[in-house]
């Protein structure tokens, strides 16, 4: 099971979403397991159902699946803490890559396709 907690923009309180695995694509949308659209990431901010959050983060231990725009897959982890914010992905000590054009910094070719949280079997 993947958890992920999500941190408001405002006072409100921290939003947490639990699946089998999750998936930030190429659309700019984070799915489950089903395909449905659990949050879209625009202009720096995840919007979940009506709320604004600045980021999320995932406890471990988990594994990430990266593929890249040129289609080759990578699996790096496990990891015990990783977030997500400002269009990247973060250990606690580590920058680890980007999801989003603006921390990618204008190089599509450094920008990942499609990032999986996977659990740990």
């Amino acid at each position: 099971m993947v958890i992920l907690i999500f941190r408001p923009l405002l006072g409100e309180s921290l939003v947490s979403v639990r699946g089998a695995y999750f998936r930030i694509c190429a659309d700019s949308t984070l799915r489950g397991p089903d395909n449905a659209i659990t949050a879209n990431y625009r202009n720096g901010v995840w919007q979940l159902g009506r709320g604004q959050h600045r980021s999320f983060e995932c406890s471990g231990p988990f594994y990430l699946r990266v593929k890249h725009r040129n289609g080759r897959h990578e699996r790096t982890g496990p990891h015990d803490f990783v977030k997500a914010i400002d269009g990247a992905l973060f250990t606690l000590t580590d920058y680890l890559g980007s999801f989003a054009l603006a921390r990618a910094h204008a190089d599509s070719g450094s920008l990942w396709h499609e990032v999986a949280f996977l659990p740990v079997d």
